[in-house]
């Protein structure tokens, strides 16, 4: 499966990216970052006004046996 995600803020802490941008994946794996991905037979996904970044997760979370 071949994905573009277009026009999304692209946030990545680990390498210092926050710029709005284009997200190429092929087979689950991301395959580029660009400003402008020409789009050709791709599923898109229309993210304009959205922020892409890699997972978050609650680092105060009680787990406990009730």
């Amino acid at each position: 499966m071949r994905l573009v995600i277009k026009k999304a803020r692209i946030i990545d802490p680990f390498t210092g990216m926050d710029e709005v941008g284009d997200v190429f994946i092929e087979e689950g794996v991301i395959r580029g970052i660009e400003k402008n991905i020409e789009v050709k037979g791709n599923e898109v996904i229309e993210a304009e006004g959205l922020w892409l970044m890699p997972g978050l997760f609650d680092m105060h979370v009680h787990l406990r046996d009730p």
